[in-house]
């Protein structure tokens, strides 16, 4: 996915509209960067590309020091559209309460609505974190404002989606919405904290499972007829449920070789995800657990070199 270069001119952008999920905000990501959108001005509830308009994020004019500020500015603002708020415009910096960074706790009122933010930490390893943002932009649709504590130039952005192994994230400083590596100093390895929206929050398209992790149980024996293996679907830290959250199909499972798993996300979910499996003959598969046997019994032994 390539993202063109900070103050890219409007004139150089065409339109596109794709079907979003939540989870496949970072699809428009790209496209709000690449394409741009027309200006939000419907009292209507926004559907996610809207939210990504220019005129929906508030920049910080150089180096404030405000960039959490910013970023739930911005936050507050998607939010307000994707609820349908016709008063959203009226959020900004200057209906942020701060006592020289951004509260813990605060809310922030329109003419037809409140809403209330909290505060929570990042830990773990990278990988753990990873996951637990895959798992609050999930449960956020307004994105979350992710905060770089762990770092010589700690800073914060607007964190936006997660598509293929990629975080987007609009940074106020930069004004550009992009991927989260190439924003300034923010990465999932130094986050330390962030701040999400409490209040009820619309959520106009299902959570996207191209990311999620297609585990088949075990290899397969060769019988003639279709071979269909159990399958565990991970999305972040959350394992899904198979009839409530996807369904599955398979492909090639008849003969032997290289057979397809496809997950098809249904309810909460949308979106695909694949896994592959072997089906291997039976004469196979017994002469390899008969090798594994004879691997693990001649390197047991007894203190006296007998071998058990």
């Amino acid at each position: 996915m390539n993202i063109p270069p900070v103050g890219m001119p409007a004139h150089a952008r065409g339109e596109l509209a794709p079907l979003l999920s939540r989870t496949m905000i970072a699809l428009a990501v790209a496209c709000a960067i690449v394409f741009g959108f027309l200006p939000v001005t419907s009292a209507n509830a926004a559907t996610v590309q809207e939210t990504l308009a220019d005129d929906v994020f508030q920049n910080e004019p150089g180096s404030t020091g405000r960039c959490t500020i910013y970023a739930a500015t911005n936050m507050l603002r998607r939010a307000a559209l994707l609820n349908g708020d016709s008063d959203w415009e009226s959020i900004t910096t200057s209906s942020i309460p701060s006592s020289g960074g951004l509260l813990w706790s605060f809310s922030v009122s329109t003419a037809n609505a409140t809403y209330t933010v909290e505060h929570g930490s990042v830990d773990g390893t990278d990988e753990e974190k990873a996951a637990q943002l895959v798992d609050l932009l999930a449960e956020n649709p307004a994105g979350i404002v992710l905060y770089a504590g762990n770092c010589s130039n700690p800073h914060a952005v607007l964190l936006l989606g997660y598509e293929d192994g990629t975080f987007y994230a609009h940074d106020s400083l930069t004004g550009s919405t992009s991927a989260l590596d190439e924003c300034i100093s923010v990465r999932v390895s130094t986050a330390s904290s962030y701040w999400y929206v409490t209040s009820d929050v619309a959520n106009p398209e299902p959570s996207s499972i191209a990311g999620a992790t297609v585990s088949v149980d075990s290899e397969e024996a060769y019988t003639g007829e279709s071979v269909e293996p159990a399958v565990t679907v991970t999305l972040g830290s959350k394992t899904l449920v198979e009839g409530t959250d996807y369904t599955v199909s398979y492909e090639d499972n008849v003969e032997i070789g290289t057979a397809t798993v496809t997950v098809t996300g249904t309810g909460d979910y949308a979106g695909v995800s694949k896994a592959n499996f072997q089906i291997e003959s039976g004469t196979t598969l017994i002469q390899r657990a008969c090798n594994t046997a004879t691997t693990a019994a001649s390197s047991s032994s007894l203190s006296n070199g007998v071998t058990i």
